[in-house]
C-alpha cells in the first residue's frame, strides 16, 4: 500500500505525550460513504476482494438489491476503465448536500475514468433514485459506535505516546482518518493544501478483513485500526521534512530508490514517493519494536522488504539512532547520518 498516507479525525498536536493521547477522534463522512456505496455496487461482482463480511455489509446488500441495475451503475460498469479504491476520498471536496458538486479542488485526480462533471451527474442520479441518504441516516448510530470503538482502541494502545517518544519532536497538525466500511482493498492519504483543511493530515482507512476471525454477514462491525497502519500514517508527519531538506542531494542518488527487491525498475517520477515510503516504513518497524519487542519490529520490516530493497539495511542502520538517543534527541538530529548512509550505500 502506497500511502502518504487512511477513519476521520485524529487531532494530534504532539506537544506532549498527554496531548497526543487526548486529541484523538474518529468519524465517518457521509459523502465519502455515498461514493463508496456507488463504487462498491458498480464493481463488487467483478472484484476478487469483497467487502469485509459484517451485518453492515448484509444491510447494504439487502437495501440496494432493488437498485443493483440502476442506469448510473450500468453506465459506470460500461466505461473503458474504472477508478481506484481511493475514489471515495473525493467526498471531502464535495458540497455537503445533494446535488453534490466540487467545492474544493482536490490535489489528486480521483476520477480518472471520465470527466468529473460527467461522473457527478450520474452519481447524483444514483444518490437520489436509490435513496442513499436514507440508508446512511439509518446507520448513523452504527457509524458513531464504530468510530468510538476505533478511537478507544488506539488510545488504549498507547501507540501515540510511543510515536512521540521515538521521534522526539513535535508535529503540529490535525491527523484525520476516515473509515470506509465497504473498502477492503487499501488505505490512502488525502492531501490538500487548501485553507479549508489547514493543518490537517487526512487519511482513509479500509475495513480490512481478518480471515482468522471467520467473519460472516451476521458479525458486528468491530473496527480496530491496525497499529502498524496508524503508526505508518502518523509517521509521515514527522519525517516529511527529510526529503524537503535534502531533496537536491537525494535527487542525485534517486536511482537507489527505483529498484524493488524483485529487481523491478520503477519509473523515475516515483523516486520521491519511494524514498518517503522507505523512511516511514523503517521508522514504523522500529517504533513497533520499541513498543512490542524485537519480534514485532522484525516481522514488520521483513514484510516491507518484499518491495523495498533497502528496508532491512536501513532498519539495521537505525540501530545507531536507537542506541544513541542522548546524542540524537530527535529524528531530525539523525538526518545527516541517514543522508550519509544513503550516499555511501553499496549494497
Amino acid at each position: 500500500m502506497k500511502l502518504k498516507f487512511i477513519l476521520t479525525g485524529i487531532f494530534i498536536t504532539f506537544l506532549s505525550t498527554g496531548k497526543a493521547q487526548e486529541n484523538l477522534d474518529v468519524k465517518v463522512d457521509h459523502r465519502m460513504e455515498a461514493l463508496s456505496i456507488f463504487y462498491t455496487l458498480a464493481t463488487v461482482d467483478t472484484m476478487d476482494i469483497k467487502p469485509t463480511p459484517s451485518n453492515y455489509y448484509k444491510d447494504f446488500k439487502t437495501y440496494f438489491e432493488p437498485y443493483k441495475n440502476h442506469k448510473a451503475l450500468n453506465w459506470y460498469r460500461n466505461l473503458e476503465s474504472w477508478d481506484g479504491y481511493d475514489i471515495a476520498s473525493l467526498g471531502l471536496f464535495l458540497s455537503e448536500d445533494y446535488p453534490f458538486e466540487i467545492k474544493t479542488k482536490p490535489e489528486v485526480n480521483y476520477i480518472r475514468s471520465t470527466s468529473k462533471d460527467t461522473f457527478l451527474y450520474h452519481f447524483n442520479e444514483f444518490y437520489k433514485d436509490c435513496k442513499v441518504k436514507k440508508f446512511i441516516k439509518k446507520h448513523k448510530k452504527l457509524y458513531k459506535s464504530v468510530c468510538e470503538t476505533a478511537k478507544d482502541s488506539v488510545k488504549k494502545s498507547g501507540i501515540l505516546n510511543e510515536i512521540q517518544s521515538f521521534y522526539g519532536k513535535s508535529a503540529e497538525g490535525k491527523f484525520v482518518i476516515y473509515i470506509d466500511l465497504l473498502n477492503n482493498m487499501g488505505n490512502n492519504a488525502i492531501p490538500s493544501n487548501n485553507v479549508n483543511f489547514k493543518d490537517n493530515r487526512m487519511f482513509r482507512l479500509a475495513y480490512l478483513n481478518n480471515e482468522d476471525k471467520n467473519l460472516t454477514d451476521e458479525s458486528p462491525v468491530m473496527f480496530t485500526p491496525y497499529l502498524n497502519v496508524v503508526t505508518h500514517e502518523i509517521s509521515h508527519l514527522f519525517v516529511q521534512d527529510f526529503l524537503q531538506n535534502y531533496k537536491n542531494d537525494l535527487s542525485k542518488i534517486k536511482t537507489l530508490f527505483l529498484t524493488t527487491s524483485k529487481g523491478e525498475k520503477l519509473d523515475e517520477s516515483k523516486w520521491e514517493n519511494e524514498l518517503d515510503e522507505l523512511i516511514v516504513r523503517v521508522c514504523t518497524a522500529r517504533i513497533l519494536e520499541q513498543k512490542f519487542g524485537k519480534e514485532e519490529g522484525l516481522k514488520e520490516i521483513e514484510n516491507q522488504s518484499r518491495h523495498f530493497k533497502l528496508a532491512i539495511p536501513l532498519y539495521d542502520f537505525f540501530e545507531n539512532y536507537i542506541l544513541n538517543r542522548e546524542k540524537y534527541k530527535s529524528i531530525a538530529d539523525f538526518y545527516p547520518q541517514i543522508m550519509e548512509y544513503l550516499k555511501t550505500y553499496e549494497g
